[in-house]
């Protein structure tokens, strides 16, 4: 099974203690062509990963290489919300989790920790209407808040 989130921070304190306990994960596959090229950070996150969790590291060309283990969960994590959501129309996964995006130039604020610009906003509006859900939720405790009322807003 596959876990996917979306947080421009991947592997935090949220992830590794909140999000690995509550879905059972045992192997975290980090998405991402600046992290999966750099030592240094990946051995920091090698070094923070919990015992029984797998972590391993795909550059974007390299994620057709994910195999959904069907014994074992799979947290699928990316920075990238075009490569978020091409990722879950091409493995058909029911949903897609969206952590922390930070503000920047260009991005209008969604909710208190999601900041998209118009494109990214699209392209999760594309993937929802492909019957894919996509929602906002932190830590397992908090409420998901689905995104698609907030998106078409922000559409108009």
């Amino acid at each position: 099974m596959l876990f996917a989130r979306c947080d421009d921070r991947l592997v935090h304190g949220q992830v590794l203690f909140k999000w690995v306990d509550h879905e059972q994960i045992k192997k975290i596959i980090i998405v991402d062509d600046k992290t999966a090229s750099d030592i240094i950070e990946k051995q920091m996150i090698q070094m923070t990963k919990p015992k029984n969790c797998e972590v391993s590291f795909l550059t974007s060309s390299q994620m057709d290489q994910i195999q959904a283990d069907t014994n074992n969960k799979s947290m699928v994590l990316f920075k990238n919300i075009h490569l978020a959501c091409h990722f879950v129309q091409q493995y058909h996964l029911a949903s897609l989790n969206l952590g922390r995006m930070a503000s920047g130039i260009g991005k209008t604020k969604v909710l208190s920790n999601l900041f998209l610009t118009s494109e990214e906003s699209q392209r999760l509006l594309d993937t929802i209407n492909q019957g894919i859900r996509v929602y906002s939720q932190m830590v397992p405790e908090d409420e998901a808040i689905d995104l698609e009322t907030y998106l078409r807003r922000e559409a108009k």
